[in-house]
């Protein structure tokens, strides 16, 4: 019997039998949702999903570094580390000069616009516009993660954990950054001396993994520094330690009955699948805006900036509307960029609409006209962005009934 024939699905269209079908990424996003939505989640970033993603269409850094040094493969691939420590001892006398060059000159090709920097960068820009994730971990060395997220000091050694803000998002790169070429973890030497010459940094890393939900994305998890860590927090805290999932397109049954032995459950998806049914889910639970209304506030402010360019100030009304005008103006920059960076969560934008609301009527009662308006115009904005009200916003003032309207202002009246 097909579906569509079952008296179960009977009047059902296939649009509504396919919501109710959940996959690997659905799942994953259910279990981890609560986790999410209480700050209680780190995503570890591997290169995976920047400049090492399967979808661009050139030698890996791996490759190309193991070619420049004629290594030799055996009977299984060589740990990243080892063909790093062979480059630099066959070409570079020992000396990491050459490598951290190569390093450069690949990240630097990342750095141009194009079909390349697009998708470099493309798991981070998505990432960035979710408010309730503000823990990131990575070992890539390039800089994308942080500037997307807004962050200006990631933490790189442990001198930058004084700066650590737990009111802020934080970036831990625990392999170095190429803008600060002696920090590069590359060689099996680099490997071996990182957690001693950066124990502060790894403590913060050992005391996310105990108390967070990690998600790893683009990441091989048999990385030395990673194995080290974990295999030491599972051991001390047995089974009180926190299950830790893995996004992997290529994952294998064997794979994960491997990891989920050691706490970590593989998730067969892509890191682009995960953020984009994450934000679908924080959408429908009205916890941040669609990408659609987001789209219609930038247009209403284009019309908006216009119709501010083009009108005076040399009558009562204009002028109104003109404050007014600022105040609808600033309030939608201040939603429009804080969801871009992901800076402010509901709470905080339920919180400026009481704010708005308060100094508006604390205006009134002062009968002071211009800030009126300009309150008013801020009001407009987050109240209506509070309610996802899609019409269009006025984009005037009456300056004697102290109200938003439509028309355009003629003298000190309003053309009916």
């Amino acid at each position: 019997m097909t579906l569509a024939k079952t008296s179960q699905n009977k009047g059902r269209t296939v649009k509504d039998i396919a919501a109710r079908i959940v996959g690997p990424v659905e799942s994953l996003v259910s279990r981890v949702y609560d986790d999410v939505l209480h700050g209680a989640c780190v995503i570890f970033v591997g290169a995976g999903s920047s400049t090492e993603k399967s979808d661009l269409r050139q030698t890996t850094f791996y490759d190309t570094i193991k070619t420049k040094s004629g290594f030799s493969e055996g009977s299984s691939p060589a740990p990243f580390p080892t063909v790093m420590q062979y480059f630099c001892d066959k070409v570079d006398g020992g000396r990491h000069n050459r490598l951290i060059r190569e390093a450069i000159e690949r990240i630097e090709y990342f750095c141009a616009e194009g079909e390349a920097n697009d998708s470099a960068t493309m798991f981070s820009r998505y990432i960035a516009g979710i408010p309730y994730l503000n823990r990131f971990v990575t070992t890539n060395w390039d800089p994308f993660l942080e500037r997307a997220l807004d962050v200006l000091v990631p933490m790189v050694d442990d001198r930058d954990i004084a700066f650590w803000d737990e009111s802020k998002r934080q970036v831990l790169k625990i392999h170095g950054c190429i803008t600060r070429p002696y920090s590069i973890v590359a060689t099996q030497s680099d490997y071996d001396a990182c957690m001693s010459r950066n124990v502060v940094i790894f403590n913060k890393l050992k005391d996310l993994m105990a108390t967070k939900t990690f998600i790893f994305v683009g990441y091989s998890m048999r990385d030395a520094d990673f194995q080290e860590v974990w295999s030491g927090i599972t051991c001390a805290l047995g089974h009180f330690t926190k299950l830790a999932y893995a996004v992997d397109t290529h994952a294998t049954s064997e794979d994960q009955s491997f990891w989920k032995e050691r706490g970590i459950e593989l998730v067969k998806t892509s890191d682009i699948a995960f953020v984009r049914a994450l934000r679908d889910k924080l959408v429908e639970e009205d916890m941040m805006p669609s990408d659609e209304y987001l789209d219609f506030l930038r247009r209403s402010r284009k019309e908006i900036v216009a119709t501010h360019l083009s009108m005076g100030q040399e009558t009562v009304g204009k002028l109104a509307s003109a404050m007014y005008q600022d105040g609808l103006l600033h309030a939608l920059d201040d939603i429009l960029i804080s969801s871009a960076l992901g800076t402010k969560k509901k709470d905080d934008f339920d919180k400026d609409l009481l704010f708005a609301s308060e100094r508006l009527r604390e205006m009134y009662r002062k009968r002071d006209a211009i800030e009126i308006a300009y309150w008013a115009g801020r009001w407009e904005i987050v109240s209506r962005f509070a309610k996802r009200v899609p019409t269009a916003i006025p984009r005037y003032f009456h300056p004697l009934r102290a109200f938003a309207v439509n028309k355009l202002v003629k003298g000190d009246k309003f053309s009916s």
